[in-house]
């Protein structure tokens, strides 16, 4: 009764205002493909969605900019990115010295510097590469997303935001452009409103060791899940009533969850894979569960006694299948010093080389996300429906 009441007053428009959506768009390097898929599957079901607030992190920001800078409407953007993803090559994203250029470096640096450097310490990659095609690709020939601002202006877009850390501070920086927006400033993370550009998509998906930071400004930036916490948060600052968020993490059961994925002593490629999900991954699931805690004890407080808190109903779809394992059937693609480095590092040891799914840009490996987004998507078709029901999504001024 109380339901029905208050989808008449929404029909009505009495008390009430837009709804804003929020699409979270989380890293996993090139798992970011499956995210492509899931959005194939909402252009075709839900071509008229309306996602006025997006946020990216790592490789997520890479699709967050092909929605948010492109002019022609949400299903022509979705179209466009399956079509990026589809064709994307390691090439298209980083140059690998060889082994021997990697040795030789590191002797020359030991002849003419104080001490030599494993490690290069502008990444083990070129990622020159990426910033071309991204250039090309969204129309951004001097660097500038100037379709963000433009679908600001005609209110199509609420807000855009990449995620990048601090090197220098070790701060959370959230890039942010939009309409009438607040900037936050905490100890650990805080925001900058400007005009967002392909730099700000480099440095939150720049890889930490893997991929060279970006410099913006006076300071140097990498990958945006290196230290945030709270990947929901910046949704919610930048303020969305209801959050979808696409992560790529695969959720185990506890059987699943008991296998072991080694036999005897951990090779370094299952340390490495565990250290990166628990930086990209892990962190959108741990911070999902603390937001819907505080909607069930927000939801038995008066509205009143709330302090300016409110509800955020949220929905996260990921994964049916494990992309770590996955990437085992494309491993013979990876090339250069990164196959090399895979070797070392013990990967055939293991059945779920997570670290390989993250780097492998290759067509074959992203069509197969793809199709698995658009798949978990379709077999979500009614949660997405009722979840993006604007009778549902009501909301008192």
């Amino acid at each position: 009764m109380w339901e029905s009441i208050e989808k008449m007053r929404f029909r009505l428009g009495a008390e009430t205002k837009r709804c804003r959506y929020g699409l979270v768009l989380g890293g996993g390097g090139a798992r970011a493909s499956y995210q492509a898929g899931v959005l194939q599957f909402m252009a075709d079901a839900l071509p008229q969605v309306d996602l006025s607030i997006i946020t990216g992190v790592s490789a997520g920001s890479l699709n967050a900019a092909y929605l948010c800078n492109d002019l022609r409407g949400f299903e022509a953007a979705v179209h466009h990115l399956v079509n990026t993803w589809e064709n994307l090559t390691s090439e298209d994203v980083y140059e690998t010295p060889s082994g021997f250029q990697l040795f030789w470096s590191v002797l020359r640096k030991s002849d003419t510097e104080e001490t030599g450097e494993l490690i290069p310490r502008y990444g083990l990659v070129h990622t020159d590469p990426l910033h071309s095609f991204l250039s090309k690709s969204l129309s951004a020939s001097d660097g500038r997303l100037t379709g963000i601002r433009k679908n600001i202006r005609e209110g199509v877009l609420d807000a855009c935001a990449f995620i990048t850390t601090n090197y220098a501070t070790g701060q959370t920086v959230a890039w942010t452009d939009g309409r009438e927006l607040e900037n936050w400033d905490r100890s650990d993370r805080v925001s900058y409103c400007e005009e967002l550009t392909v730099d700000h998509i480099m440095a939150s998906s720049s890889l930490p060791l893997l991929f060279p930071a970006i410099q913006l400004g006076d300071t140097w930036f990498g990958d945006g899940g290196i230290r945030l916490a709270d990947p929901l948060s910046p949704a919610v600052h930048l303020g969305a009533d209801r959050i979808f968020a696409i992560s790529t993490r695969y959720g185990r059961s506890r059987r699943e969850a008991d296998e072991p994925q080694i036999q005897g002593y951990p090779p370094a490629a299952q340390i490495f894979g565990l250290l990166l999900n628990a930086i990209f991954l892990d962190r959108l699931d741990q911070d999902a569960a603390l937001l819907e805690r505080i909607n069930a004890l927000l939801r038995v407080i008066p509205a009143k006694k709330r302090r300016g808190m409110r509800p955020i109903d949220l929905l996260v779809l990921r994964p049916s299948v494990d992309l770590g394992k996955l990437s085992r059937q494309f491993e013979a693609d990876l090339g250069g010093i990164l196959k090399l480095i895979g070797r070392g590092l013990g990967s055939k040891d293991t059945q779920s080389p997570d670290w390989l799914s993250m780097i492998l840009f290759e067509p074959e490996y992203s069509t197969r996300l793809i199709e698995i987004g658009y798949e978990d998507a379709k077999l979500k078709r009614e949660s997405l429906l009722r979840f993006f029901d604007p009778s549902r999504a009501w909301y008192r001024k």
